[in-house]
């Protein structure tokens, strides 16, 4: 949920009806001069509550005494492994790999799986500590839409479930590894091994990423 310049209005408001009839009680004296910042007051916290939601949540500085908030955001590059049947071989398909685009405020989290076949985004998620008490659990349910000449064929439309562990610094992960389960009975691991800073939403243009990420790697190593 985000704090809309209603909210603070409201809490801003209340706060200084408390205050004046604190005042009232104790003998001192309140006049409209008190009153007339407010709409100032509640400008600046507005703008507070932006910079909050969209930059300042994630300051290393404020984590994680003021904000408990992973950042995940960026490209993930993920290894895949399914329990899924492949239709015209009639065998449990290979490991494959494909990307998860993240993207985050504070209040908000869509994750986007890309593979050669299809995408997945999230429908309803959760962000909340660790049962181990190290890093984060992200619970998410999510709908899957194949590409259109596979639908009826190899594969159809249908929902799913993932639990996610964080590992590394507890502000900003270095892996993620989880599982997840479908409506078509067939489950799954994933393991989170890489990630670019920048969110892509088309599989191709990630996988191009991450090939040019490992070519620049090599030439600082050969150099």
């Amino acid at each position: 949920m985000k704090f809309t310049r209603l909210h603070i209005s409201i809490f801003l408001g209340l706060s200084v009806v408390v205050w004046a009839l604190v005042l009232l009680c104790q003998g001192t004296g309140f006049s409209w001069n008190h009153i007339r910042p407010f709409g100032t007051v509640v400008g600046v916290l507005v703008g507070l509550s932006i910079l909050l939601e969209h930059v300042l949540w994630r300051v290393r500085f404020l984590q994680p005494w003021f904000v408990s908030r992973p950042n995940l955001r960026g490209t993930w590059k993920v290894n895949l492994q399914s329990d899924y049947i492949d239709q015209e071989t009639n065998a449990q398909i290979q490991p494959i790999v494909c990307y998860m685009g993240v993207k985050q405020t504070l209040s908000t989290l869509q994750m986007h799986l890309m593979t050669h076949e299809s995408e997945s985004w999230f429908i309803a998620e959760a962000i909340l500590p660790s049962p181990s008490g190290e890093g984060h659990q992200i619970i998410g349910v999510y709908t899957n839409k194949p590409k259109v000449h596979l639908r009826g064929k190899k594969s159809d439309i249908h929902l799913g479930a993932l639990v996610l562990d964080t590992h590394g610094a507890t502000h900003k992960p270095a892996t993620i590894t989880g599982e997840y389960w479908t409506d078509r009975n067939t489950t799954g691991s994933m393991d989170f091994v890489k990630r670019h800073p920048k969110v892509f939403t088309r599989y191709q243009d990630a996988q191009a990423a991450f090939y040019v990420q490992m070519d620049e790697k090599a030439d600082l190593q050969d150099n």
